[in-house]
């Protein structure tokens, strides 16, 4: 009997130890610490996230100024794209790590469905519940200051932040890099295979008007509650910057503070304006967190 209690506790101790052997440095049930190639890599810790949304599992990143000491304000980061198009990679986790270095916890969601998350793509539905419980994930960390938090979307990822807004979240500020804002006419504008995709996902917008009103900010701009920039190129093939023209008209109307910057020729990414945009969302931010 003796023998078999103590063979038990033997397997349990070895059980043990080689789970917290396969956790790896900085990892805990939801953070596994990773390393990305990049000039910050010596300046910025990049954590992989597991984490629950919904009863499901959800991937995620997170990037922090190295040490433990701190009290840095949030940066949500909301990518574009839908599938595994546009997924965050190494490549934006690099961009990520150039926020990180500048004193922001950086949170960036992969949605439902995507990314090795699990669940299905909604495109701005049930997938904004993944972003919130990010959020407040990342507020509960001992070197957050959950009282400062800004917010940057691209593309799909503009909806995204506007649609966390209309969910009674709130801002120091906000920058959207050429957003959606009107569904209908971002499914007019668009060629027969994008029209597929949201189709199979949101439905047509003749037959699912409240699902294409609902992920439209044109539609309920007195939800948006902080400072907004927005960021558009006159060249965008994928988003017409008319729609930031179009939800500006509405902001002022509801005298809403917001800030309207056109690229003369940008395209989709203002791949041409990487310094100039980058100013903007950088200064943007700056402006509101000493207020």
């Amino acid at each position: 009997m003796k023998k078999a209690i103590l063979l038990l506790v033997g397997v349990v101790i070895c059980s043990f130890l080689l789970f917290v052997g396969t956790r790896g440095e900085g990892s805990n049930d939801i953070q596994r610490k990773i390393h990305v190639s990049s000039s910050y890599q010596n300046s910025v810790d990049t954590y992989e996230l597991t984490y629950p949304s919904d009863e499901l599992k959800i991937k995620g990143y997170l990037l922090k100024p190295k040490g433990t000491e701190g009290n840095w304000p949030i940066l949500v980061y909301n990518r574009g794209g839908h599938g595994h198009y546009s997924q965050i990679n190494e490549e934006r986790l690099a961009y990520l790590a150039s926020w990180a270095n500048r004193g922001y916890v950086v949170i960036a969601s992969q949605y439902r469905g995507n990314g090795g998350s699990e669940g299905t793509e909604t495109y701005g539905g049930q997938d904004i519940h993944d972003v919130i419980n990010l959020l407040n994930y990342a507020e509960g960390l001992p070197y957050t200051d959950e009282n400062h938090k800004v917010a940057l979307g691209y593309s799909r990822g503009g909806m995204m932040t506007y649609l966390l807004m209309k969910n009674n979240i709130k801002f120091d500020a906000v920058v959207v890099k050429s957003g959606i804002t009107d569904m209908f006419q971002f499914y007019d504008q668009r060629g027969p295979k994008m029209k597929e995709v949201l189709d199979q996902i949101v439905g047509p917008p003749q037959e699912s008007k409240d699902a294409y009103k609902s992920r439209s900010v044109v539609y309920w701009p007195d939800k948006v509650n902080s400072p907004l920039l927005l960021l558009h190129g006159t060249n965008d093939k994928l988003v017409h910057y008319t729609q930031a023209e179009k939800l500006v008209k509405k902001l002022q109307d509801n005298s809403k503070e917001v800030k309207l910057v056109i690229y003369p020729n940008g395209d989709h990414p203002l791949s041409q304006y990487e310094k100039e945009t980058d100013t903007e969302i950088q200064n943007w931010f700056q402006a509101h967190l000493k207020k």
